[in-house]
């Protein structure tokens, strides 16, 4: 259950959710997020270190560039909160503008960059079942 709470914990925050439907989007490096939120570095930072904590991040290196993604853990939780961002980033006026600067910025090369080596998370390219229409209903643990 401690796994559980720090994922809710993690997610309670309204910079702390548009970051996570970012990333449904692809892994981002911090420099990407800055840009699309117009935040500075410190405060994304730190929004991604309380994720990282709370078991909803990844981080890839790649030469000087350290890349976030979403975790695809075995935490219930987090299956939950995925399904969320994947099936509701299409309903928040926000996140779709989120979304659009973030695609814009990269077409004009805005970003630091615009073409990351892993692509895009989408449903179909995971084995997790609760991301193929199936929803896990309480205390289904697949």
């Amino acid at each position: 259950m401690d796994k559980d709470l720090a994922v809710f914990k993690a997610c309670s925050d309204a910079t702390r959710l548009r970051i996570l439907f970012l990333l449904t989007e692809r892994e981002l490096c911090v420099c990407e997020i800055m840009a699309v939120l117009d935040m500075p570095q410190g405060k994304i930072s730190r929004h991604l270190a309380v994720m990282k904590q709370g078991g909803l991040l990844t981080t890839r290196r790649d030469g000087v560039w350290i890349y976030y993604a979403l975790a695809t853990d075995s935490s219930i939780a987090l299956k939950y909160v995925t399904v969320y961002l994947v099936s509701a980033r299409q309903v928040h006026e926000r996140v779709l503008a989120d979304l659009d600067r973030l695609r814009g910025l990269a077409g004009q090369g805005k970003i630091c960059v615009p073409q990351p080596s892993i692509a895009a998370l989408q449903a179909d390219d995971r084995d997790d079942t609760v991301l193929h229409g199936q929803v896990l209903l309480p205390g289904d643990v697949r």
